[in-house]
Order: C-alpha cells, then sequence, then structure tokens
C-alpha cells in the first residue's frame, strides 16, 4: 500500500490537466491498468487489471477523446513532473533533450492516422513499406542509482498521416522542432536553456540542452 500512496502522490500532479473530478479519476484507473496490466488489448487490458465490469467498457473508451482532458495540458505536467522526479544528465550545466521516430505496424487500414511507411533498414527480414502509425517522440536523458543513464519520454506525437488543416505547411521535421520546443519551455525554468540559432533551418541536426 505505501508503494502505491507513493504512486498516487506522483500522479495527482497531473490533476489540472482534467477539468472535472470524474474524469481525473478515469485517469487514475487508465494509468493503474497501464502499471499492472499482463496483457497488450487496449482498453479491455485495462478493465480487467483494475477489476472494473463489461458495462464500464463504453465510458472508459469515452474518456480517451474526452474535451475534459487537455493533451497540452497534461503534457506540461508531465514535463514537470518528471523534472522533480528524475536526476537529469547534465553536460555543461546544461540538460539533454532526444529525439526519435517510431513505426509501428497496424493492421486495420482505416484506422485514424494510419499511412503507408517506408522503413530504412538493411535488413532483409524487414518490409520496405508497412501500413502503420508513425510516431516522433521527445525524451530527456537521466541518471539511474548506479550511474547508468536512460531516456523518459516527455511527449509522443503522430506526426505524419493527421491533417488538421490544409494550410499547414510544416514538415516532419517542422513538427518534431514544436514538440521539443514545447517540452524545452517546460524545462527552461529550472535548468539553463542552449538554443542553437536559426534552429529550423538547422534541421534535425539540432540540439536542445
Amino acid at each position: 500500500m505505501a508503494l502505491w500512496m507513493q504512486w498516487y502522490n506522483c500522479v495527482k500532479v497531473l490533476r489540472p490537466a482534467c477539468s472535472r473530478s470524474a474524469t481525473f479519476m478515469w485517469l487514475v484507473l487508465s494509468l493503474v491498468g497501464m502499471s499492472i496490466r499482463t496483457e497488450s488489448l487496449g482498453v479491455t487490458s485495462f478493465l480487467r487489471a483494475v477489476g472494473l465490469k463489461e458495462s464500464c467498457y463504453p465510458r472508459f473508451l469515452h474518456f480517451f477523446h474526452t474535451p475534459a482532458l487537455k493533451l497540452e495540458s497534461l503534457t506540461g505536467c508531465w514535463v514537470k513532473l518528471v523534472r522533480v522526479l528524475f536526476k537529469p544528465l547534465m553536460v555543461a550545466e546544461h540538460i539533454i533533450l532526444v529525439v526519435d521516430g517510431l513505426k509501428v505496424a497496424k493492421e486495420g487500414r482505416k484506422m485514424p492516422a494510419v499511412k503507408k511507411l517506408h522503413q530504412e533498414s538493411g535488413n532483409n527480414s524487414k518490409p520496405q513499406y508497412i501500413w502503420g502509425h508513425s510516431f516522433q517522440v521527445v525524451a530527456m536523458l537521466v541518471q539511474g542509482v548506479f550511474g547508468s543513464v536512460f531516456a523518459v519520454p516527455l511527449v509522443s506525437r503522430i506526426h505524419e498521416g493527421v491533417v488538421f488543416s490544409n494550410r499547414d505547411k510544416r514538415t516532419l521535421i517542422d513538427k518534431m522542432l514544436d514538440s521539443t520546443e514545447f517540452c524545452h519551455s517546460g524545462l527552461s525554468g529550472i535548468y539553463n536553456p542552449l538554443i542553437f540559432p536559426d534552429s529550423r533551418q538547422a534541421g534535425m541536426t539540432t540540439a536542445w540542452s
């Protein structure tokens, strides 16, 4: 029980992202399900993990697209929590943010944001093209207990296959840099920022510290 109390003390920092108390409780149940589930079956695995009845499935499903949960606010709360929970890897008094892309194959071609993706690999066992989701992730390098270094994800977004406006002319690199700048703004209040000039022209070689 003591471990769960520590866990909840961390999770309650995310409360400002929810406009209603009920929404926050569904968020807590979702995070509990992610923490203890033994299978990867989406919402069904959450229900089984937390012991909810089958009748709760529609409500649980609705939680993931409810307007009562603000995604940008949730991300901001998470970034603030990460800088408290973890000891960042410092280089000349600057933190290090790393970015990467991840392509996950999906069977359903009519799923939102699913598109045909090209895979660059020298491995012949990998197909050249797949249908799936393309994620871009920003993470912060932190130090472990025994001096090991690992990356804690700050934000992950699907940047390909999603069009909110035909006037949006941003490239994939532009969207990645926007996510990086958002995370950097949440960390610069404590850590010294290091921003290269003309960052958008520098492309993916640009680093934030």
